[in-house]
């Protein structure tokens, strides 16, 4: 979010705000607090609660609420209306490509009731008029391939202002070990419709399997980049249950080749879509998308510098990028006669 990412880029860059917290598994509540001077954000907050055979009563006033159930099982009253959801085994438990998402959105001015066993994340901010309450049970979420090679991950839509909320998108993605995810770069730090881009905020929570074990030194672990390219030049170790805030800028993430990782996140800020701006310099890594499935349809793996040039010569790429999408291929098994 423009507003939000110039007064923190520089603050975060000479550490003085840190956007990461790694959470200990036993507090229950608000966790990223937007009104907190040293939380970089400006709209949207991120919680977890601990639920009990106890109700936990919320008034959200002003806010509107999305719960995504992490672990466990909950049942919540909103306003009179009952609901009930399930997360048995965590977010891993069905295996790539699948998921057990599910999501409770609680419109402003709303008591929320909830009650049940292990662990349900929280967004919320602002909300830009009343609406109802809703369910999306996990038998309805779809997983959706994103990306090629090295950079694909399945993406989870679960509430947005298409369907839900009036303020906040908010889903999962789902990386294999040593994929990147947030590439090729992107922002959404201005209100631009025309250029494809919003103004909002993002946070992260993030998940990995296997998790930490009794006894480890180090547990899995992952990188978190964040950048803005002038101001802000920053990359995070983070690790199973990392909380992330992300004020604007590009946010990258790849998990180490030791575990899978999954991430919930939610955004908000000016209520529009959920546009994002690929930056120029990048953006023909979505044409790699289309060479790499043009080489697999190749009568062979084993190709002819001739034959290259004649492959290439059509895809419009730079020298630098050429080069690049030879390597790539390479490793994918295409051999190359004459590889200089």
């Amino acid at each position: 979010m423009e507003k939000t990412l110039r007064k923190y880029a520089e603050r975060i860059e000479r550490n003085e705000v840190d956007p990461h917290i790694r959470y200990d598994g036993k507090t229950s509540g608000l966790i990223l607090d937007p009104l907190q001077e040293d939380v970089p954000l400006e709209v949207i907050g991120f919680g977890l609660y601990i639920l009990k055979d106890l109700y936990l009563t919320r008034e959200t006033r002003d806010k509107e609420m999305v719960l995504v159930p992490q672990e466990g099982a909950f049942e919540a009253e909103v306003n009179g209306k009952k609901f009930s959801g399930k997360r048995m085994g965590g977010p891993f438990a069905l295996g790539p490509g699948r998921t057990n998402a599910s999501a409770l959105y609680v419109p402003c001015d709303s008591q929320l009731k909830i009650r049940g066993t292990g662990e349900i994340a929280f967004f919320e901010a602002p909300a830009l008029k009343q609406k109802e309450p809703f369910y999306f049970p996990s038998t309805e979420a779809k997983v959706l391939s994103r990306g090629a090679w090295i950079w694909r991950r399945d993406i989870v839509n679960l509430i947005s202002p298409n369907d839900a909320s009036t303020n906040l998108v908010v889903g999962e993605t789902y990386s294999p070990p040593g994929f990147w995810s947030g590439t090729p770069l992107h922002v959404h730090d201005k209100d631009d419709p025309k250029a494809g881009e919003s103004d909002l905020e993002e946070i992260y929570y993030h998940r990995m399997n296997p998790g930490r074990k009794e006894g480890d030194q180090f547990g899995p672990y992952a990188v978190q980049l964040l950048f803005d390219g002038q101001k802000m030049m920053k990359a995070f170790l983070i690790g199973d249950k990392s909380i992330f805030a992300i004020p604007g800028g590009s946010l990258p993430v790849v998990p180490s080749p030791v575990a899978e990782l999954l991430y919930l996140w939610g955004l908000g800020g000016g209520g529009s879509e959920l546009r994002m701006r690929d930056i120029p310099e990048f953006r023909y890594l979505k044409s790699f998308e289309e060479a790499f499935a043009k080489a697999q349809n190749l009568p062979s793996r084993l190709v002819s510098e001739e034959a290259w040039k004649g492959f290439v010569s059509s895809l419009g790429f730079t020298e630098d990028q050429q080069r690049l999408l030879r390597i790539m291929l390479k490793e994918q098994g295409l051999e190359i006669d004459a590889i200089s």
